[in-house]
């Protein structure tokens, strides 16, 4: 009989368990892509705390500061990620509860524009503009 005591503090013990809140970090997009920017934020989880830290083999550390969604930030996966999945764990403060989430990286990388190609695409597009206005001003374009 004593048995009985003991099956009736597990079910109680499972049901509290399935009760309690689930914490998740939350990274955006998944899937993503080497290279890309994503979303990182403790799904409001932290907000207590005040602070939190995501880590990941993808991005490093980062601090997640307060905004609209809790406690975020924006990270950039690294360019040699491979396809695979991934874990991103969340301290909330140093020391305090931490949770994690476990995201894909899928095969292929994030096509851009870099700052070198942006930099070198205003220089042609400002070089064009001053060779129109040259031509222009020495009456060689708009002639009627």
């Amino acid at each position: 009989m004593s048995a009985r005591p003991a099956v009736v503090a597990l079910i109680s013990a499972a049901a509290l368990g399935l009760a309690a809140p689930v914490a998740s970090a939350r990274v955006e997009p998944d899937p993503m892509a080497a290279g890309q920017r994503v979303s990182i934020s403790d799904g409001r989880q932290c907000v207590a705390a005040r602070s939190a830290r995501a880590a990941s083999a993808l991005f490093g550390s980062v601090v997640l500061r307060p905004d609209e969604r809790g406690l975020a930030a924006d990270a950039r996966v690294a360019e040699r990620a491979t396809p695979g999945r991934y874990q991103v764990t969340i301290e909330c403060a140093p020391g305090g509860a931490t949770f994690t989430e476990t995201v894909t990286v899928r095969n292929g990388r994030v096509e851009g524009v870099n700052m070198v190609q942006a930099a070198g695409g205003l220089a042609l597009f400002l070089l064009a503009g001053s060779a129109a206005f040259l031509l222009r001003r020495r009456g060689v374009v708009g002639r009627s």
